[in-house]
């Protein structure tokens, strides 16, 4: 089935798709993006420097790729041999993520940029983007800001005093967001606590959670 990993950025999202892919034999995953991607490195090193006339096309060109890329990771699924009912095609970012943290970067442009954003978004994706199943990985600011420096990514830690209001304000709308969002796209999600969490233990929680979840309701499990 179509698997989407959720979460705030710093939460875990690429770790545990790692471990699930592993885990669950003959599954695939969207690599949306490469470490060197030079396009969206780019723009993301321009966000966080507050780079003027940035965020409209920034998330124009996210959305575009997003709904490109999985297309063509679809077509390689059934390509394999793959079917929805037997096989997991996992996300770890999709739609629904893109669309938060368009929302929350194009707030200081007013009213008619959001607007502009929503038509966009509503016309390239579509229903057949949702996934079957979301997995939330919530966690606390104080979590999400220890989890950013550990991981050490330069273009945010660099930027943390710049930045820091601006990653309150998307902590803060994430998890409301995702689940206005989720409500519109009809999405089954459930939130995994991470905040006392191991790694190894977030991983077998997801596996019990996607080995319980009854998928023979969704319209996916029959095509």
């Amino acid at each position: 089935m179509l698997i989407g990993i959720s979460g705030m950025i710093s939460g875990g999202k690429s770790t545990l798709t790692a471990k699930l892919i592993k885990h669950y034999k003959n599954s695939m995953m969207l690599q949306e993006y490469d470490e060197n991607n030079e396009v969206f490195n780019t723009f993301l090193k321009w966000l966080y420097e507050k780079q003027p006339n940035l965020t409209m096309g920034f998330q124009s060109y996210v959305v575009e790729n997003h709904t490109t890329k999985l297309a063509e990771t679809i077509r390689d699924f059934k390509k394999k041999g793959y079917t929805f009912k037997d096989n997991h095609l996992f996300l770890d970012r999709f739609s629904i993520e893109h669309y938060i943290f368009a929302n929350v970067n194009l707030r200081p442009k007013g009213e008619k940029y959001l607007t502009g954003y929503d038509k966009l978004f509503n016309h390239l994706v579509t229903q057949d983007e949702t996934p079957d199943l979301a997995i939330f990985l919530d966690m606390s600011f104080d979590t999400f800001k220890k989890r950013l420096f550990c991981r050490g990514r330069d273009v945010e830690t660099a930027n943390w005093e710049k930045n820091e209001g601006y990653f309150r304000t998307l902590f803060e709308l994430y998890k409301p967001l995702f689940i206005s969002q989720a409500k519109k796209y009809n999405l089954n999600y459930i939130i995994i606590d991470t905040n006392e969490l191991t790694e190894e233990e977030v991983f077998k929680k997801a596996i019990k959670l996607i080995d319980e979840f009854d998928f023979s309701k969704c319209e996916r499990f029959n095509k």
